[in-house]
């Protein structure tokens, strides 16, 4: 058992991809980090991420038990900028886990890497548990 976080969102590619850039990212994604000690991120798993349709940009691939996204993100930002120095993201993913309150942020900074940025609070209100699906809300303050 463990624990399931949900991620929406796109971060944008800066620049138009080569097709090199598409098959080095397109074989980074999905891959276990411990398989790859060249990488040296021995301590992270999977990189959930997967390249969109329209290949502009890096998506959420589904997997359940997503953990150290943001690490994850900055391992693919600093990997393919070791061959492509000009390798940039723009935007950010909404996480939403299990609990109601496990809501966060995952945005590319000025700086160029991935941060994990708290919600805003006007989300803080009263919960409520919806009697036709179970899930629960929050009702704004």
């Amino acid at each position: 058992m463990g624990y399931d976080t949900d991620f929406s969102g796109t971060l944008l590619f800066l620049t138009e991809l080569t097709a090199s850039q598409i098959v080095a990212l397109k074989d980074m994604c999905g891959e276990d980090c411990r398989d790859h000690p060249e990488w040296g991120a021995k301590d992270l798993t999977y990189i959930s991420l997967e390249l969109n349709d329209r290949l502009d940009g890096l998506i959420w691939d589904g997997s359940e038990k997503t953990y150290d996204l943001v690490e994850k993100v900055n391992l693919v930002i600093q990997m393919m900028q070791l061959r492509w120095p000009d390798f940039a993201l723009a935007g950010r993913l909404t996480a939403q886990g299990e609990e109601r309150d496990d809501r966060w942020i995952l945005e590319i900074g000025q700086d160029g890497w991935a941060h994990k940025k708290a919600t805003p609070t006007y989300m803080s209100g009263t919960g409520v548990t919806c009697p036709h699906c179970r899930n629960e809300f929050n009702l704004p303050a």
